[in-house]
């Protein structure tokens, strides 16, 4: 037999792989292949975070138009869970349902202890929102949910705790906004209330008797006892009836105008997101 006729000589090609070569391919193969799987967990692992992360932050404007309403903080359901009901959240936004389906950590102190994250204090009017992460497990400071230091910026390797934080300083702001409409407002549903008893003749403005003798030289006075809400359109028929001389009480904190009530007699601001909602959403009735 000639084995010679099997030989490759130079300038030949040849046909096929030898095993080295198939060998390297395939370790090459591998090694992609553990790299594309890994980067995608990192990448869906990544998307997750940001899906709970937006989902925490929904928990929190929750908590903000609660205690723009009330002007405190609702306390967790036992266990430190998410008051769903007070908040008017659905059940499951007491779970991490995108990230580990198990329970957020929910901490609030209205008044009372004073909370820290990360060594340095957010108040004693505050909240704490934490997500145990992927592996479950609530770590260094937030591992005591009792002691009111919590970690936002861990320093273990391992650590994927997600915190989000209301602070006192965020919260009075809203205090202050608050009050300010509450003053105002009071102004304002006073002069409805005087135009809508003392116009009894219906054109605009308050009617006056400078006789002080009610009906006889004023026919069409403000003593028949009849109070008349139709009269009162808003801002514009305070304005327009001479009840009106301040600037300050035509517009809310945020430059809109107060919103009138013609179902419950009052006047309202529609809130930071300058939406009149019925009184509800982020409206602020006092």
């Amino acid at each position: 037999m000639n084995l010679s006729s099997c030989r490759v000589g130079p300038g030949q090609s040849r046909e096929g792989f030898t095993l080295l070569e198939l060998a390297i391919a395939m370790a090459i193969i591998g090694l992609l292949t553990v790299s594309v799987v890994g980067l995608y967990a990192t990448v869906a692992k990544r998307q997750r975070e940001v899906k709970t992360r937006k989902e925490m932050e929904s928990i929190r404007e929750a908590v903000l138009g609660y205690y723009q309403s009330y002007l405190l903080l609702p306390s967790p359901d036992p266990g430190y869970v998410v008051p769903v009901d007070d908040l008017d959240l659905p059940p499951t936004a007491q779970r991490d349902e995108i990230y580990t389906g198990k329970y957020y950590a929910y901490v609030s102190s209205s008044g009372g202890d004073t909370l820290k994250v990360d060594g340095r204090s957010i108040g004693n009017t505050a909240l704490v929102l934490i997500s145990s992460g992927s592996n479950l497990e609530f770590e260094e400071n937030n591992a005591d949910l009792t002691d009111n230091e919590y970690t936002q910026e861990g320093t273990s390797a391992g650590f994927d705790d997600i915190l989000v934080y209301i602070s006192g300083s965020e919260l009075s702001s809203f205090t202050a906004w608050r009050r300010e409409i509450e003053e105002e407002v009071a102004v304002l549903d006073q002069a409805a209330a005087i135009l809508a008893d003392n116009d009894d003749d219906g054109d605009g403005l308050v009617d006056e008797d400078p006789g002080g003798e009610c009906g006889v030289e004023d026919p069409s006075g403000n003593c028949d006892g009849v109070t008349n809400w139709g009269l009162v359109s808003g801002i514009g028929s305070l304005v327009s009836a001479g009840l009106l001389w301040n600037a300050d009480h035509l517009v809310d904190p945020w430059g809109t105008d107060y919103c009138w009530d013609s179902g419950n007699h009052r006047f309202y601001s529609a809130g930071p997101n300058k939406t009149d909602e019925g009184c509800g959403g982020d409206d602020i009735c006092p």
